[in-house]
C-alpha cells in the first residue's frame, strides 16, 4: 500500500495545476479522478481575462483572440474595447498534463472516492474508494469541483449547495470574429446570455440563469433566444449538441483547511459571484495552496497550511463579498427590460478600462 506527500481528489483544473506545482518541488503525488477521460468537459470553452504567462500556458490554449466585448440589453448596446481570450479547455488541460513532472506525480482515474479516515487528533489519514482501494498521504486536497467529494462531507460546504446552469450551442457565426457578446434582459430571465466566437466562422452560443424555475426549461429558454432578431443576425444553428454545466453560487467562502484537509476551487466556491469564469482565479487559489502545502511538509509542520487561507483572504475575500451582493441585484434586475437599458446606458459614461476591471472581477483589487 502506496503512501503519498499529497492526495489530491479530482483532476479539473485545480488540481491539475497543484499536481504540476507540487511536482516542481518534488512532492510525491497522487491525483485521483473519478471519470475515466481527463479530456471530457461539460464546456469546451470559456471567456477569460487570464495571463497566460502568469500560470506557465501558451498561446496554444487560446481558441480565439478577443479586442471588443459587446454588452446588449433590449434597446442598449455597449462595446468596450479590451483584450481577453476565448480559451480551449481541452488544449489548456493538455497543456498542463504535459508540464505534470510524472517522475513524481500519479495521475489515477475512474477513481470514486468514498470515505475518509481520520486518526485520534482529527488529522486525515486516508481515502477510499469504490473498490475498497484505500490511498494514503500526508495531506489530502479535495479539488472535486461542484461535488465536493470531502469538503461537503466535513461540513465546509452544503450538500445542497445553489448551482447557476447553463446550455450552449456551437453554431455558425456571422458576426466579427474578434468580438465576444453578452446578452441581458429579460428573455435571459435570471441570467444572461453569451455569445463566444470561435475560429472557422464557428461561436458557441449559451444561456446560463441562477433561478430554480428556469432551469427547468433550460433548452427551450435557448430555443427561443435562437429565435430573437439580434441573435438571428449574429449566430445559425446548425447541429443539435448541445452542451451544459453549472457552477456554485453558494455564500462566500473563507474556511478551506482543516487540520491536513486543503480544499481548493469549486469544491469552496472559488468562483467569483459575479464574473461566472472561474479559470483564472482557481488557478491562483491553486498557486497559493501548492505554496502552503509545500512549506508544511518542508517544515515538517501544519501551521504553514494556514498562509494559504490568509493569502487568500487577503487577495479575494472583500472583493468577493462585494461581487456576491452585485450578483443579487443582478439576480433581481436582470428581469426587467428598462432596468438593464438604463444600466447599460449609464455604463457609457463610465470609462472602458474601469468596465474591464469589474467585468474581470478585479475591481477593489488593486495589488494586482
Amino acid at each position: 500500500m502506496n503512501s503519498y506527500d499529497v492526495v489530491i481528489v479530482g483532476a479539473g483544473t485545480a488540481g491539475l495545476i497543484l499536481a504540476r506545482e507540487l511536482g516542481k518541488s518534488n512532492r510525491k503525488v497522487l491525483l485521483l479522478e473519478r471519470k475515466k477521460d481527463l479530456l471530457e468537459f461539460s464546456f469546451n470553452t470559456l471567456g477569460s481575462f487570464i495571463n497566460l504567462d502568469e500560470f506557465g500556458l501558451t498561446h496554444n490554449v487560446v481558441a480565439q483572440d478577443i479586442n471588443t466585448i459587446s454588452f446588449h440589453s433590449k434597446r442598449m448596446k455597449r462595446k468596450i474595447k479590451s483584450k481577453l481570450y476565448i480559451l480551449d479547455k481541452k488544449q489548456l488541460h493538455i497543456e498542463i498534463l504535459e508540464s505534470i513532472n510524472n517522475e513524481f506525480v500519479t495521475i489515477k482515474t475512474d477513481v470514486n472516492i468514498k470515505n475518509i479516515e481520520t486518526d485520534i487528533d482529527g488529522n486525515y489519514t486516508a481515502v477510499t474508494d469504490q473498490n475498497k482501494n484505500k490511498y494514503i498521504g500526508k495531506i489530502f486536497v479535495d479539488a472535486s469541483g461542484t461535488k465536493g467529494v470531502i469538503s461537503k462531507t466535513v461540513g465546509l460546504t452544503s450538500k445542497n449547495p445553489d448551482l447557476a446552469t447553463g446550455l450552449e450551442y456551437n453554431v455558425k457565426y456571422l458576426g466579427d470574429p474578434g468580438e465576444m457578446h453578452l446578452l441581458v434582459g429579460k428573455v435571459y430571465e435570471g441570467g444572461y446570455g453569451w455569445i463566444f466566437p470561435l475560429k472557422n466562422e464557428r461561436a458557441i452560443i449559451g444561456f446560463g440563469t441562477f433561478d430554480k424555475n428556469i432551469v427547468k426549461d433550460l433548452k427551450n429558454r435557448l430555443h427561443e433566444i435562437l429565435e430573437t432578431p439580434l441573435i438571428k443576425k449574429l449566430v445559425v444553428k446548425d447541429n443539435d449538441k448541445v452542451e451544459g454545466a453549472s457552477i456554485p453560487i453558494t455564500p462566500v467562502l473563507s474556511k478551506f483547511i482543516i487540520n491536513n484537509l486543503v480544499c481548493v476551487g469549486d469544491s469552496v466556491s472559488q468562483v467569483n459571484p459575479i464574473v461566472g469564469e472561474g479559470y483564472k482565479f482557481i488557478f491562483e487559489a491553486a498557486l497559493m495552496a501548492a505554496k502552503a502545502i509545500d512549506k508544511a511538509l518542508q517544515n515538517d509542520s501544519l501551521q504553514f497550511l494556514s498562509e494559504y487561507e490568509m493569502n487568500w483572504k487577503k487577495r479575494f475575500l472583500l472583493n468577493y463579498q462585494r461581487s456576491k451582493r452585485t450578483q443579487g441585484r443582478f439576480m433581481k434586475y436582470s428581469k426587467a427590460d428598462f432596468l438593464m437599458d438604463y444600466i447599460l446606458f449609464i455604463s457609457k459614461f463610465i470609462p472602458d478600462k474601469r468596465c474591464i476591471k469589474s467585468l474581470s472581477g478585479e475591481y477593489g483589487l488593486e495589488n494586482k
